[in-house]
């Protein structure tokens, strides 16, 4: 009975911190197309990646809606990205206000991108970026085992803050 075992999850793009003031602002499509597109205010971005982004709000019937297009915007240069679109992965609670709303979390996926919202993410990400999110265990930051000062005894009780069960990655239960 040889089943296969899904690897771990491992995010292909960097996340990025972003200053704050930074917002996603979504199109609202208007009916038949006329008077152009309304656009919402959504909330102040989390994280973001050349890959997608994460994004808190404060709940609402308009911001609960399924949107297709988003656009990004600081408040001193107005729009930066404009219309990229994409799908939600997930979309979460984070807090409970007094009044009865929560403070949601939605994470998004950017689709399609043309070679200009690339670089316009791109110029984003660097211009606005205050610093890098660390991955567990991701890229050049995994433990390399060919490296001749783990092999070493001493080097290892010295850096090493773990040892014996906490080393697991899942609690064993004895």
């Amino acid at each position: 009975m040889n089943q296969k075992i899904k690897p771990a999850h491992r995010r292909k793009w960097k996340r990025f911190t972003i200053q704050s003031g930074a917002l996603v602002i979504l199109q609202k499509p208007r009916l038949m197309g006329i008077l152009g597109q309304a656009k919402i205010k959504f909330g102040p971005i989390v994280n973001i990646s050349m890959g997608g982004l994460a994004v808190q709000y404060i709940e609402n019937k308009n911001r609960m809606k399924n949107y297709t297009e988003l656009s990004i915007a600081t408040p001193a240069k107005k729009q930066i990205l404009d219309r990229i679109s994409f799908e939600v992965i997930a979309d979460f609670p984070v807090a409970a206000l007094p009044d009865g709303k929560k403070i949601r979390n939605r994470c998004v996926k950017f689709h399609q991108m043309t070679s200009y919202h690339t670089f316009q993410l791109d110029d984003f990400i660097r211009e606005f970026s205050t610093s890098y999110i660390m991955d567990r265990r991701s890229g050049e930051e995994r433990r390399k085992f060919d490296d001749p000062r783990y092999q070493d005894p001493a080097w290892s009780r010295k850096h090493e803050k773990r040892s014996g069960l906490d080393r697991r990655a899942y609690p064993v239960i004895l």
